[in-house]
């Protein structure tokens, strides 16, 4: 056993006093090692080596166990690879000679040493440095986030994250459309709830909405969090708080988009629990529709194994961010198009044979932080131009000036909104004035005890003063403001005439009426909002502004005025044009209200021009004297 030639990659348990473990192994074992080439690792053995006898038991022959576990692990491989090679190669080199021994210690000796000078930095070993530097960063980051201190998750985050990611994207006014205003979120996140606790508090009715809610396609509560298994896991939470109420898993781990979508389209389900990219893949197929979702539950503080949240994780935190920005951005919206029950009143309107069909829906909000000072009260429009040069044409502002012959002969203009079927002139004529906003809303506060209160809003005072004063004017009468109207007729998709507009404020009909010069100033853009109503702080209650706390908007759509149902009317359509409706609470500042737009538009315009007029000024005085002089 001893006197078999070893190679020189063995490597055997080095002495307590030794530390370098690549010694030459007559210092550690005190006997001549063989003769070995440089390419002996992961080859085949020389053939004079390998017609040394070996007996029987020699794979199960392994050197002495050190005191270190590690080093027994490599002792171990190194004795069977070695002692494989040799057993292989007997039956082919019997007939071979062996040299001396003493030649073949000689030779050993030399290449040893030129072995363990010239190729100890082997490359399978610096591959392994690779790897083991990559883990090192790995932990390092994984480190990182594990000592970094949970917080609640803050509106300011979430806006934050998503204008880093769209700011070199996006221009600034498609920017302020993925703004969200702090109404949008319920504050109840201090880390100590549980999944049910937190839901419970955010949605204390939850019986009556789950009870509510009848359509397929749709959830009332949507959860999204970073993985199958932690979609999983929240399911089983929910046990406590859903009820009666049906939890869908929607992830994208063998389960296809397609059974997904049969799913939602069987049954009714009220919870959707589910990953970024499975969701947007499901509401970009139509398989999921966000008309009744009320409640938007984002998994912000859960960790993973690495201690990763969902937007530490690239792809995951990619799929997030278009989520936020294709669908539930403008579903945060206080957007009643089809929310809560006016999803009901949006199917009635599709057809004109519904149109003496009565329907009131009510769209809940919340607001978190108090609204100081005065506050204003828009409706929004999207995808709605008015920007249209034969639409802002459509108009006859003689005839809005009061003046009779306009009133008797509108506009060519107005065409085909200047006459009725009948030839009778039409007051106001154009496009502009039929197709003005007619639905109406109720503002109300709810208190914790289950009252209400009507919100008291000033419907006079929304217009500019020019407009209301100059280029707004009833006819002249002698009698009654009816009469002055006589021969005319109202526009055709209006519900009253222009002297009935407001029946409880007679100086408020007409041409003067405030929401028809409101609406006559076109805007803009296809997304806008105008001014309907300012809170009126005579109350005692609002007297400060409006309070924290939830709110609520009654609106009611019918061929009836609002002031004989004394409710709003959900009346102006929008499906033909692929159109939204919003209602926008806000507050002004010093400064007026909160559009960036312009003043940008302005600093950019004058920088650029200012800077052109330093080029001009230097090439003036250097090249325009010398043009004078070869001109004389």
């Amino acid at each position: 056993m001893a006197a078999a030639p070893r190679p020189s990659s063995w490597i055997w348990p080095r002495p307590a006093k030794l530390l370098d473990g690549r010694r030459p192994c007559s210092q550690a074992l005190g006997w001549p090692p063989p003769v070995q080439p440089s390419s002996w690792m992961g080859r085949r053995a020389p053939a004079k080596l390998a017609a040394a006898p070996r007996p029987s038991s020699w794979m199960a022959a392994a050197p002495q166990p050190s005191e270190s576990g590690a080093e027994d692990v490599h002792h171990a491989h190194g004795v069977q690879a070695a002692a494989e090679e040799p057993k292989e190669k007997v039956a082919k080199k019997r007939k071979l000679k062996i040299p001396a021994p003493d030649k073949v210690k000689k030779k050993t000796r030399e290449q040893t040493e030129s072995i363990d000078v010239k190729k100890k930095p082997q490359p399978e070993d610096q591959k392994e440095k690779k790897k083991l530097k990559k883990r090192r960063k790995k932990k390092t980051i994984t480190d990182v986030l594990a000592t970094s201190n949970p917080a609640p998750g803050s509106p300011s985050v979430l806006m934050s994250l998503l204008q880093s990611h769209f700011t070199g994207m996006r221009s600034v006014i498609e920017q302020e459309e993925l703004q969200l205003p702090e109404s949008c979120f319920l504050m109840s996140n201090d880390l100590t709830h549980s999944l049910s606790s937190y839901l419970k508090e955010i949605c204390p009715k939850w019986a009556k909405v789950q009870k509510r809610h009848t359509q397929t396609r749709s959830v009332v509560l949507l959860i999204v969090c970073s993985s199958a298994l932690r979609t999983i896991d929240l399911i089983k939470q929910l046990t406590t708080f859903k009820g009666e109420a049906k939890a869908l898993k929607l992830f994208a781990k063998h389960i296809k988009p397609e059974d997904q979508i049969k799913l939602l389209n069987k049954s009714v389900a009220h919870i959707g629990v589910g990953t970024p990219g499975r969701l947007s893949t499901l509401i970009e197929k139509e398989g999921l529709s966000l008309q009744g979702l009320r409640y938007l539950v984002l998994d912000w503080n859960y960790r993973d194994q690495k201690q990763r949240r969902m937007v530490d994780i690239p792809e995951v935190k990619a799929e997030f961010l278009k989520l936020m920005e294709s669908a539930i951005i403008k579903k945060c919206q206080v957007d009643y198009t089809e929310a809560g029950s006016c999803d009901k009143c949006f199917e009635i309107r599709k057809y004109s044979t519904n149109a003496t069909t009565m329907c009131n829906c009510v769209v809940s909000f919340n607001i978190s932080k108090m609204f100081l000072g005065d506050v204003f009260f828009y409706y929004g429009l999207i995808n709605f131009h008015q920007n249209l040069r034969r639409y802002m044409d459509s108009r006859d502002d003689a005839q809005l000036v009061g003046r009779k012959n306009g009133l008797k002969a509108p506009s060519s203009y107005c065409k085909p909104f200047a006459y009725d079927t009948n030839d009778v002139p039409v007051a106001p004529c154009g496009a502009v004035a039929n197709s003005m906003f007619n639905d109406s809303f109720t503002l109300r506060y709810n208190f914790f005890t289950g009252a209400e209160i009507e919100i008291p809003l000033l419907r006079k005072g929304i217009t500019w003063y020019t407009d209301k004063n100059v280029k707004f004017r009833n006819p002249k009468m002698n009698t009654t403001l009816q009469q002055a109207f006589q021969g005319t007729t109202q526009p055709s998709y209006w519900q009253q005439p222009v002297y009935g507009l407001d029946p409880a404020d007679p100086y408020n009909n007409g041409f003067i009426n405030d929401d028809l010069i409101v609406w006559m100033r076109e805007a803009a853009f296809p997304n806008f909002k105008k001014l309907y109503g300012i809170l009126n702080r005579a109350h005692s209650f609002f007297s400060h502004g409006l309070p924290a706390g939830n709110y609520s908007i009654l609106i009611s759509y019918s061929i009836l005025t609002p002031q004989c149902l004394g409710l709003g009317s959900y009346y102006f359509p929008v499906l033909y044009f692929h159109g939204r409706k919003e209602v926008v609470l806000t507050t002004l500042t010093w400064f007026g209200g909160k559009n960036p737009f312009l003043p940008i538009a302005y600093l950019v315009s004058g920088g650029v021009i200012f800077i052109m007029g330093i080029i001009l000024t230097v090439v003036y005085v250097k090249v325009g004297r010398g043009g004078q002089i070869m001109e004389e």
